[in-house]
């Protein structure tokens, strides 16, 4: 059970990466469709991938797993501080 949920979280950290460059790239969202800034959610899924993904880390059998895991957290933390980054930022100059 573990095993797979490493796995997932491994697949959630580059969908987190494919929606931040969606986000960032088109201008078509906004705040005004979905009452709350889109990079925001992008920021929530990436840290719930993190916590999923230190969460997996009971579940390593092999040093596939571990590159995989790790691999996951630090996609991960570091989306999420650069979005944390882009939306004090953003705030502070707004």
């Amino acid at each position: 059970m573990l095993e797979k949920i490493h796995y997932w979280s491994f697949i959630g950290s580059f969908i987190c990466v494919f929606l931040f460059l969606i986000v960032s790239f088109s201008g078509w969202f906004s705040n005004s469709i979905m009452w709350v800034h889109p990079l925001t959610i992008v920021l929530t899924f990436s840290l719930v991938t993190f916590l999923v993904g230190v969460w997996g880390f009971a579940g390593i059998r092999n040093w596939k797993g571990m590159t995989r895991s790790l691999f996951t957290v630090v996609i991960a933390i570091g989306l999420a501080v650069f979005i944390s980054c882009i939306l004090l930022f953003g705030n502070l100059f707004n």
